[in-house]
């Protein structure tokens, strides 16, 4: 084994310290001043853009040496190069057949439809959402910069590729109509079936002009800092993300006219998701959520890997549903209030006219299906209304977790489960029987893609060796769920150059965390890899805002392996929702400590048992998980890791809530403003606990200059008091800011091989490793 890289300690960049300090509520003290002496980093000015220039140059110094309704075929390929993925169509509504060993390209049997790369020179301009009208002549398309997650919407025709770049950049309309909507973020495109307009949330600031429109005053949103169309400005600031609104937009007109719907000017931190019904097209589904807490009044028991996200994927919300056939769209739509308050979560999945399926967790931690009706549109009131909720699919028995549930092909539905981190899919009758389990012996990820009104579906099975696989299902009879006679077929299999995934294996074990918890984790090592301790790791988590770690294929982390001949490790630690929201709420607020602890018994576990050598042990993770990373280096014995990548983390757990969309992730970490929340969280904020007098092991912080959900001035910040603290320590610690990036969606390819190339061969530099093939 090679000697790590040389470092020599104490010559990092100047970070001037200032004598701020910020003062807090406690329960236990009354008050408590807490230092912060790098405020002046939160603040995007020219001193910080000195400081970021300075510390970027530093660290690469020692890195140096589906069917859509046009009754088109759409999908998504990248050679292996492309900055972004291009999506491409058939040429008529026959599904192209390609052959199974992956060698035919989609120019066999397609045609380019939109080319993200044809959005900026640079390849930083990136699709964020798409959705296709019900008519089938219009696609809608979300185009974000540089990685912020605020995003312009425009409209083309399908009979329009956009397959040139245009001279004018974003502004020009050459193939496109004149809509453009600006401002949005993590928002949806949902159009209404007539195919006249859609519905979209921004978070524009409400200083535009004051519009006279048939029944009221509205103020538009603007955001004068973001600039023109192709600007990439917006992204850069630290603004809280508040006031969001829900606008109807009708084709053919500005921005100006848009009709606001809804929203709570007394209650400017919630957020909103819309929904129309799939096959009726009649009733608006409105989802609030305040954040992503599971259940703050109750407190009782329920690939990009980056994934604080407030919008998608909430754990409680209320549910509102409006008849768009008997009300005129507009902030006085009538709604009639099916939940109104947050003690669960509730989805819809599918409706009878007025009888309504939905996935829920009320009293069912790991969820289950439940029905309602609602009462004839004459009988709404503005008053919430009991509502009769009957069970259709009990929670598990078996401790299985309902990841999704769908109707297909009308009268059937699918139930995808995932037990003991491995996805199940099974039928089930029109009657909520489930029947037959789909691949039964599939160990891994898959998803489903299927619509109601289609007697078929497709599965994309994945895993870490397995970089995918795609199966059809046709049912014997259209509108029936009888499957006797059925057809179940691959379609697609993907196939890699350079690597064999039959050379790695993968297992599944159990270890116990400090105070006994049982926790699996994942291991995966290459067939030439022995198990005798002397193998590198990398150990990846996340633990956090109820999302498992399942099995996922990543190209560059077998490369490592192999090249390496290391392991990787998935520990499905507590936060996550490997076992439901039971296994999320044992690790948040004051017992985030919960998560740390089984994060660094995974470590101790791999050496012990030989899957690893001792002080070899990389650890890694993102956004929430660079959260996980920053806090166990300050926590865990020293010695215990032989590196550290923490990717986009919170580390500033006494401020995140200021910033951009931050105040949403109080349910997991807490609120600072509260007293009781401030002394437990003063105790795990990773900036506030950055240990003296004892060795780190080389570490790196990512971040991005246009990451607008966890702004940069977290790894700043952590950045500068680790290098101010522990100057002189024997290892480096450093930090890598990608410029034209943000949080990690819609990255270009060149970025994520960047990327990887810097953070695995730090690891590679710092645990001295040698490329053995």
């Amino acid at each position: 084994m090679a000697p790590a890289t040389p470092w020599k300690a104490g010559r990092y960049p100047t970070s001037q310290r200032s004598d701020h300090i910020d003062t807090y509520k406690s329960k236990a003290q009354g008050e408590v001043r807490v230092a912060d002496p790098y405020q002046w980093l939160e603040e995007n000015s020219k001193e910080t853009e000195q400081w970021v220039d300075e510390q970027e140059a530093f660290t690469q110094e020692y890195l140096a040496p589906s069917l859509k309704y046009d009754d088109r075929w759409y999908w998504y390929y990248n050679s292996g190069l492309s900055a972004q993925s291009i999506i491409y169509r058939s040429k008529d509504a026959t599904l192209p057949k390609f052959d199974l060993d992956g060698s035919q390209g989609p120019e066999d049997a397609g045609e380019i439809f939109f080319d993200p790369n044809l959005l900026t020179e640079d390849g930083t301009g990136a699709l964020t959402t798409t959705a296709f009208s019900r008519c089938g002549k219009y696609f809608a398309y979300g185009v974000s910069l540089s990685g912020s997650d605020f995003f312009t919407i425009y409209v083309r025709s399908t009979d329009s590729p956009f397959n040139s770049r245009p001279e004018k950049g974003l502004a020009d309309t050459t193939g496109r109509l004149g809509d453009v909507i600006r401002y949005c973020k993590f928002s949806g495109i949902t159009w209404t079936h007539d195919s006249k307009g859609f519905f979209y949330q921004t978070f524009g600031k409400g200083k535009g002009p004051l519009i006279a429109l048939d029944t009221h005053f509205q103020r538009l949103p603007a955001r004068e800092e973001h600039g023109d169309l192709n600007s990439d400005a917006a992204g850069t600031e630290t603004t809280g993300d508040k006031n969001a609104m829900i606008y109807y937009h009708r084709l053919g007109t500005q921005q100006s006219e848009d009709t606001l719907v809804f929203q709570d000017k007394q209650n400017p931190t919630y957020l909103f998701s819309l929904g129309v019904s799939e096959v009726d097209g009649k009733y608006l589904e409105l989802y609030t959520s305040k954040d992503t807490d599971p259940v703050r009044e109750l407190r009782s028991p329920s690939c990009a890997l980056f994934l604080i996200h407030p919008s998608f994927d909430i754990k409680i919300n209320k549910l509102w549903i409006a008849d768009l056939h008997e009300n005129e769209i507009g902030p006085n739509i009538k709604w009639h209030k099916v939940v109104d308050d947050f003690k669960a979560s509730y989805t819809i999945v599918a409706n009878n006219d007025r009888h309504f399926f939905a996935i829920t967790n009320k009293d069912a931690s790991r969820k289950k299906v439940v029905t309602f009706t609602l009462p004839n549109h004459a009988e709404w009131k503005l008053e919430a209304l009991d509502v009769d909720f009957k069970e259709f699919i009990p929670e598990d028995a078996n401790g299985g977790i309902l990841e999704d549930f769908g109707p297909v092909n009308d009268t059937a539905f699918l139930a995808h489960y995932s037990r003991d981190v491995h996805d199940k899919l099974y039928l089930v009758s029109s009657d909520g029987v489930i029947g037959e389990q789909l691949d039964p012996n599939f160990v891994g990820t898959l998803s489903a893609s299927y619509k109601r009104d289609k007697s078929f579906f497709f599965v994309t099975f994945s895993g870490f060796n397995n970089p995918g696989i795609i199966k059809r299902y046709d049912f014997p009879n259209a509108g029936s769920d009888v499957t006797e006679g059925a057809t179940w077929e691959t379609w697609r299999k993907t196939f890699l150059k350079g690597l064999v995934p039959d050379e790695f294996s993968a297992e599944q074990v159990w270890y116990d965390s400090k105070d006994g918890t049982r926790v699996p984790m994942f291991i995966v090592k290459h067939k030439n890899t022995p198990r005798d301790g002397t193998a590198p790791v990398i150990q990846y988590g996340y633990g956090g805002f109820s999302i498992s770690q399942t099995p996922f294929f990543s190209p560059s982390m077998l490369t490592f392996i192999k090249g390496y001949g290391g392991v990787f490790a998935l520990p499905g630690i507590r936060g996550g929702g490997e076992f439901g929201e039971d296994w999320h709420l044992a690790g948040v607020r004051e017992k985030r400590v919960k998560v740390y602890e089984d994060f660094i018994a995974a470590t101790k576990y791999l050496v012990d048992h030989k899957h690893g050598a001792p002080g070899k042990v990389a650890i890694n993770g993102g956004s929430n998980g660079g959260t996980l990373v920053a806090a166990c280096v300050n926590r865990a014995p020293e010695g215990t890791f032989g590196a550290a990548v923490a990717e986009v983390g919170v580390l500033d757990l006494l401020k995140f809530a200021q910033f951009t969309i931050g105040y949403a992730w109080t349910g997991d970490f807490g609120d600072p403003a509260v007293p009781g929340d401030f002394d437990f969280i003063y105790k795990y904020s990773p900036l506030h606990n950055i240990p003296t007098g004892q060795v780190l092991p080389p570490m790196i912080l990512l971040t991005a200059d246009h990451d607008d959900r966890v702004v940069p001035l977290h790894s700043f910040k952590h950045a500068a008091t680790l290098q101010h603290i522990a100057s002189h320590n024997p290892h480096p610690l450093l930090i890598r800011i990608d410029k034209k990036a943000g949080h990690g969606a819609g990255k270009s390819t060149e970025k994520k091989i960047q990327e990887a190339a810097d953070k695995w061969g730090f690891v590679a530099q710092s645990l001295g490793l040698e490329w053995k093939s």
